[in-house]
């Protein structure tokens, strides 16, 4: 396992190291300004209102998982498309190892991105809001997010040729419409997972209560039973991983 932190470091300084990283730390921090416009000159109780409506409805349903699965799909993807994958499976590290410390390192990845976004939007909450506990939930819910995205679309990176765009269809389809109609699509929702733990932390009032759980649908408000989920999601991600590096012929490809 002295080989897990190093996978880890190189993983997370090729995510981060990109100019790309800082676009999506801007996109995770487009609710800040939204907030500080709509919420200006409103008393401090409507501004923690607002925040909480901002922050869900753009940020833990819709910018934060499109910029945790980009992330995501580029964690082993990316080796494969520029064909430096063999490189690093030549090496005698068992496989599982290596899928372990891409999850981790994916997931940190997109916690660290995520999270210089929601502290931007922290800020600006606690000045109109005058409530700097505020951003705690979120904090959550991001982390949540991060890697429940990370154990999805890692082996979708190494599996599908255009990973992102299918990630993408799944959040349109997958996440947006069919878990809104279908009852029993609710419970395997990454964004209903992610906000069922934001709501078991964030103060709220009758009415932004009232309308998350008409978004949860038949997922249960839970930082616990959120947590479990996305644990046996990344349980179930590194196994997958590692057989995909173990049996596919990667350097052939």
């Amino acid at each position: 396992m002295r080989a897990l932190p190093v996978i880890t470091r190189a993983v997370m300084r090729r995510l981060l190291g990109r100019r790309r990283s800082l676009w999506l730390m801007a996109l995770s921090a487009a609710p800040a300004p939204i907030l500080f416009l709509v919420a200006r000159g409103r008393p401090a109780a409507e501004g923690a209102e607002l925040y909480n409506d901002i922050t869900v409805v753009l940020g833990v349903v819709i910018l934060y998982p499109a910029v945790a699965l980009i992330i995501s799909t580029a964690g082993l993807g990316e080796e494969w498309k520029n064909h430096t994958l063999p490189f690093l499976l030549v090496k005698p590290v068992s496989r599982w190892v290596i899928a372990l410390g891409a999850v981790i390192a994916t997931a940190l990845s997109s916690f660290l991105v995520l999270g210089a976004g929601v502290l931007l939007t922290w800020a600006v909450g606690g000045i109109v809001g005058g409530d700097w506990s505020i951003g705690v939930a979120t904090t959550v819910a991001v982390a949540i997010q991060s890697v429940a995205s990370a154990a999805i679309f890692v082996p979708f990176g190494l599996i599908l040729g255009r990973a992102t765009l299918v990630g993408l269809g799944y959040l349109l389809i997958w996440e947006g419409i069919l878990s809104s109609i279908i009852e029993g699509v609710q419970a395997s929702s990454v964004s209903r997972i992610a906000l069922s733990g934001w709501a078991d932390l964030a103060p709220m009032t009758i009415d932004t209560l009232s309308s998350v759980n008409e978004v949860l649908g038949r997922v249960e408000v839970g930082l616990g039973g959120a947590a479990a989920k996305v644990a046996v999601m990344a349980l179930v991600s590194v196994a997958l991983t590692g057989l995909v590096l173990r049996h596919k012929d990667l350097v052939g490809d």
